[in-house]
């Protein structure tokens, strides 16, 4: 049975791989391993997978990158991984930066882009030569992801990635000939942008994006709708406060990021709720955010990273979205969606031009536009993107 590595994220990117790699499972075509980066490991191991990590491939000769990844680790305000781990990934990953710039430039470019900046593709080698498999799988992700394909290309391991919303900046390296040799993507105008770049006709390969397909599940529809009800939401507006960390840089746009716009709008909203006898507001932390805290008022919700995202959308008016998949999950599931700009990649993210948010506006206008917003819709019907992923993947299983 062929090995198949999968490589990933937290949140949206490792929720398009879960999909495939249960399906390759279920169907007996290949052996799914992961390697969990940060905040993806929890969303793996409740999958009912086993998980690798940064620190499970490090050797003897790693002792002054550990020390490197702990003095790192330690200056950061939250962990949603083991202490161990975040030195794994960040004192290897800024050992390969050194590699690639020295120390004086490594030091200059983390001071800069902080993890945006590095590009480990030797410890990925180093975890692909280890893993041996037969497929790589990641998303188009940045940082490690991007690294993962590079390595895969050296090693000559067949790679396949997949694309969550538009490759507006991943486009970048998406458009390299020879990074992955397959890619599949959201829809026919993703497809029409990389064949546009150059990439064959092809290799690029409309799937949609597996992270979504819970959605389409009737059972889930039903407990969202048993979820409304359970709450006492029926006959009031309920909005989603979909949180997520805001970047100090891009990896290929200018500027810096305001690392406090998404704890802004979250007290934006608790205004709005307050003043609102009829809104009730739901605020869902990104796994990146670590240990979230928020004191809530009367009709505020925390929603867990254990409650299950679909079946809350479906039980939601409508959701409150900076950049991130959810806006896109909440338009499928039927909510009205409200994009607040501001965020280093809104550009990157256009929802309002794509028909997926109803306005996009400034944190001053969101209370108008959140009462302007249309009530909710019937949840748009997708084919399962899963199995069209498998299909992508089956020549080399």
């Amino acid at each position: 049975m062929k090995r198949v590595l999968f490589v990933g994220y937290g949140g949206g990117h490792v929720r398009m791989l879960l999909p495939v790699a249960r399906l390759l499972r279920e169907r007996g075509l290949g052996e799914p391993v992961f390697l969990g980066l940060t905040t993806a490991r929890a969303e793996v191991e409740a999958a009912g997978f086993a998980c690798l990590g940064f620190a499970d491939f490090l050797r003897a000769d790693d002792a002054a990158a550990l020390q490197q990844g702990r003095a790192l680790a330690a200056k950061l305000p939250a962990h949603a991984i083991s202490f161990e781990e975040s030195a794994a990934y960040l004192g290897l990953s800024y050992a390969d930066l050194v590699r690639e710039h020295g120390e004086q430039g490594a030091a200059a470019l983390y001071a800069q882009h902080g993890r945006q900046a590095f590009l480990p593709v030797p410890t990925l080698e180093r975890i692909l030569t280890k893993v041996q498999p037969d497929l790589l799988v990641a998303t188009s992700a940045p940082r490690a992801e991007r690294a993962s394909f590079l390595a895969a290309r050296r090693l000559g391991v067949p790679a396949v990635c997949l694309v969550d919303l538009f490759a507006a900046y991943e486009i970048e390296w998406l458009r390299e000939p020879g990074f992955a040799d397959r890619i599949c993507v959201l829809n026919e105008r993703v497809r029409d942008r990389l064949v546009a770049t150059g990439r064959r006709a092809e290799e690029v390969i409309v799937t949609g994006n597996p992270a979504f397909d819970g959605l389409l599940d009737p059972g889930v529809r039903e407990r969202g709708a048993a979820l409304r009800k359970a709450r006492g939401w029926d006959g009031r507006r309920v909005w989603l406060w979909a949180s997520q960390v805001e970047p100090e840089s891009h990896p290929c746009q200018p500027g810096r990021g305001d690392t406090l716009l998404p704890r802004r709008i979250a007290q934006e909203l608790q205004r709005i709720t307050r003043a609102r006898p009829d809104m009730e507001l739901v605020i869902r932390p990104h796994p990146s955010e670590g240990d979230y805290r928020i004191e809530l008022g009367a009709r505020e919700w925390l929603s867990p990273r254990t409650e299950n995202l679909h079946e809350l959308l479906h039980a939601c008016d409508g959701a409150v979205v900076l950049t991130s998949t959810v806006g896109l999950e909440a338009s499928i599931a039927g909510c009205a969606v409200v994009q607040v700009t501001g965020s280093l990649y809104t550009l990157d993210a256009p929802y309002l031009a794509y028909g997926i948010a109803d306005a996009a506006v400034a944190l001053e206008g969101l209370a108008v536009a959140l009462d302007a917003a249309p009530p909710r819709r019937a949840a748009v019907d997708l084919a399962p993107a899963a199995p069209r992923v498998l299909e992508a993947l089956a020549r080399w299983l």
